[in-house]
């Protein structure tokens, strides 16, 4: 018996909510990129120690819904909060709170859960604890009792957090043994990593709007290369000239880069295909944001 429970990461986009679940793990299991809208999926980080599992919930960012997609999106998250024993709403220091954070803040008091923290990231981009000081205030007024500040390289600043999280933890039988981190597949890693490598290399709208899909992964011979045959779906035609690059260097810049973190996070070799297809629809399509695991 372990004491256990589950915490919901809860933010806008970008707020650092993947940032903070892959400090608490030590393992980069959410992809991490300056674009907002980048978690598409509710990821779960498992943190184990003698005495306790925390099960982490990283949500997409809740951001206006401009389609399907943008929907289930923050239908996943408004899920999470429903579901779960804490909700850690993050913002960041050097951010104000907006209307966004309002609107969220609204959607976490709706469901009556009363186990709720707010989380200032960010913090080591600030000049003065005075900042910090003044937006915890902020916080306090619209209902949080309990306000944290965390940042990169501020490694205490975690373990408080995770202190305090232990403290709404219950005693039960943990759901997932000890040296497991996440519960996701290496068919899914994979696509997150294509996903976050395309999206690291291009510096336009163009992130926005594409995703991937694995067609074949086969691990099947420990003596062999991983096969992965992926495709990445873009809206347009004219995001494919894009993503391809000149002569073919940038698909080639992003397969090479990709199927590198690949073999170090797989600790095995991986032969590496991906195709660029266009599918101007898919974003509003039931059926292909179905297939492609949103």
């Amino acid at each position: 018996m372990k004491k256990v429970c589950n915490v919901c990461l809860i933010g806008r986009p970008n707020v650092g909510k993947s940032t903070f679940l892959n400090n608490v793990l030590n393992f980069n299991l959410s992809i991490i990129t300056d674009k907002p809208q980048t978690t598409k999926d509710n990821i779960r980080g498992i943190y184990n120690d003698k005495d306790y599992q925390i099960i982490f919930i990283d949500t997409p960012g809740i951001h206006k819904a401009e389609n399907l997609l943008s929907e289930r999106l923050n239908s996943k998250s408004y899920e999470a909060i429903e579901n779960s024993d804490v909700v850690l709403f993050l913002t960041p220091a050097n951010e104000a709170i907006g209307t966004g954070d309002k609107f969220i803040i609204e959607k976490i008091n709706e469901t009556n859960n009363e186990n709720k923290i707010a989380v200032i990231s960010k913090i080591d981009l600030l000049n003065t604890k005075e900042e910090a000081d003044k937006k915890a205030e902020e916080l306090k007024k619209l209902g949080f009792e309990k306000v944290f500040g965390i940042g990169q390289n501020l490694p205490t600043s975690y373990l408080d957090l995770i202190n305090e999280i232990k403290t709404y933890c219950y005693e039960d039988e943990p759901l997932y043994p000890d040296d497991q981190i996440g519960d996701i597949t290496l068919r899914f890693m994979a696509k997150e990593i294509i996903r976050e490598t395309a999206i690291n290399n291009l510096k336009f709208e163009l992130p926005h709007s594409i995703a991937v899909e694995i067609e074949q992964f086969d691990d099947k011979n420990e003596d062999e290369d991983y096969k992965i045959y992926a495709l990445i779906y873009v809206k347009k035609k004219s995001q494919k000239p894009i993503l391809i690059g000149k002569d073919g260097q940038m698909i080639k810049k992003i397969s090479i880069d990709s199927r590198h973190k690949m073999e170090k996070i797989f600790n095995h070799k991986v032969f590496l295909n991906i195709k660029v297809k266009i599918s101007e629809d898919w974003v509003d399509n039931e059926f292909k944001i179905k297939q492609l695991g949103y």
